[in-house]
């Protein structure tokens, strides 16, 4: 039988830790309006237009904290299922093959098991999003020249999650009945990355040629 929304997306089924916006911040406030304006039943393709008045780079910077929080809780309900028994390879079916590489451990790309891959990846955009260089969250305090870049390379690897789990555990998702949820979710990125330019149009070949996205 199917659980609840409740159970299935529930906190000790969270990957990595959330990341939270101080309360009282710009961008605490900025979430708030995000959030309302989902929770509203608006179309998700105005949901993610950038709101009169406010700065681009802060709502971009909302949108990759939230969908590394919504991506990390999706992957943390099917993780149990990813082990190096039944995704050795970090990939997207038979045509895709995600490799590794940060430029500092893994400085060449590197095949990897998925849930190795996951583990790295979460760390990663952890460690950038905590970055007061890269996101500052101080009052005043300007974005870098590079953040947009920063922030195309993040959703482009949050991109791969998707598609590893519509590939290979879609059907531990349907058994949870959390497939609405996950498909809203995927959208809700998608329209985003699509208002902002935010990852070539190729990258996204993996999930366009599979029908368990709902149109």
């Amino acid at each position: 039988m199917a659980l609840c929304l409740g159970q299935v997306f529930s906190k000790d089924k969270t990957f990595r830790p959330r990341k939270r916006f101080e309360p009282g911040t710009q961008r605490f406030e900025l979430y708030k309006k995000a959030q309302a304006s989902l929770k509203s039943g608006l179309d998700l393709r105005k949901v993610v237009q950038l709101p009169e008045g406010e700065n681009i780079s802060d709502w971009v910077a909302v949108h990759v904290v939230d969908f590394f929080n919504r991506i990390n809780l999706i992957y943390g309900t099917v993780s149990e299922y990813c082990s190096e028994r039944t995704c050795p390879i970090m990939s997207g079916g038979l045509r895709y093959e995600y490799r590794w590489q940060d430029g500092a451990d893994y400085k060449k790309p590197t095949k990897l098991p998925a849930l190795k891959y996951m583990n790295l990846l979460m760390d990663w955009i952890e460690s950038l999003i905590n970055n007061e260089n890269i996101f500052p969250t101080r009052v005043g305090v300007p974005f870098p020249k590079n953040f947009q870049q920063v922030c195309k390379k993040i959703l482009s690897r949050l991109f791969r999650v998707f598609v590893h789990v519509y590939i290979h555990h879609f059907d531990s998702i349907c058994s949870m009945g959390a497939e609405a949820h996950i498909n809203t979710c995927y959208k809700h990125y998608y329209y985003f990355i699509s208002e902002f330019n935010l990852i070539d149009h190729s990258e996204l070949e993996p999930l366009e040629m599979t029908e368990k996205i709902c149109n």
